[in-house]
């Protein structure tokens, strides 16, 4: 048999069992509805994204082949000092990965959650900031976002609050200052818990469902070695099929049950004795 005729044949096998397949679908939804209402741990999110931007100060934004002019006029040294847009903003694109890791590094975090606690009067520990900041850079930009979560709206939110001062901070003392950050997104305080996500976890569990329930029918048919007609008796045995014996019932006037024919004609062998 080709290829073609068996995906013809599991094809009409998984359409034979469509109820099936939508049955364990919809269960798969109302179960990953249920998981997600009653298992899961609510966690908030709050996100701020900064832009960093290189400063005209040092010569290391200069082209390759610029340098200052020491004997010419000031103004024509001021020209040749600053770096071009394009200049700056490829270099603070460089950089950007760089300032993420000191983002990640325990003495930037120690920093942050001294100058949260004194600020809220609480008594948060780095590991606490630093296990709920999640920072990316934003492909191709200059742009890099700070996600936080935690299972507290109010720290989520206070957490990126504080992160809006401590960044641009830490930046403008790294490095001789020669990439600083602003704020471009604010952070808000999170309504809901983000966590939840009701609609991409049923749709999970849907394709779950769907995914159990085909394999499941398409297994059942691979392993399924019986016989059901002359194409699977010539295929299997490779002789030709001459013919068959049809199923032949006949009902009973009186009892409108299907009996088979040798029983009949019993039935009138003995009624002419």
């Amino acid at each position: 048999m080709n290829l073609d005729a068996n995906v013809q044949k599991i094809i009409g096998a998984l359409l034979a069992k469509w109820k099936m397949i939508i049955t364990i679908t919809l269960v798969g939804i109302f179960a990953a509805y249920f998981i997600t209402a009653n298992f899961t741990t609510l966690t908030y999110t709050s996100t701020v994204e900064f832009l960093a931007y290189a400063v005209d100060t040092k010569s290391e934004l200069l082209g390759e082949n610029q340098t200052p002019d020491q004997n010419s006029n000031k103004n024509t040294t001021i020209d040749e000092m600053r770096a071009s847009d394009t200049n700056k903003m490829n270099y603070a694109m460089r950089m950007l990965n760089t300032y993420i890791e000191i983002m990640g590094t325990n003495e930037f975090n120690t920093r942050v959650v001294t100058e949260l606690n004194n600020r809220i009067n609480a008594n948060y520990s780095a590991y606490d900031v630093k296990k709920s900041i999640t920072i990316e850079g934003i492909e191709d930009t200059a742009i890099f976002k700070v996600t936080v979560e935690t299972s507290n709206a109010d720290l989520s939110y206070e957490i990126a609050h504080q992160l809006e001062t401590s960044v641009p901070a830490m930046m403008k003392v790294t490095n001789n200052g020669l990439v600083n950050a602003s704020v471009v997104d604010k952070p808000i305080k999170a309504s809901n818990a983000a966590s939840l996500n009701y609609p991409k976890k049923c749709l999970l569990g849907g394709v779950v469902g769907f995914a159990l329930a085909s394999a499941y029918i398409v297994l059942r048919f691979l392993l399924d070695v019986r016989v059901k007609g002359a194409e699977d008796l010539s295929e299997k045995f490779d002789i030709p099929v001459l013919g068959s014996i049809p199923n032949f019932e006949i009902r009973n006037a009186n009892t409108n049950n299907a009996m088979p024919r040798d029983n009949v004609k019993g039935v009138e062998v003995n009624a002419k004795k």
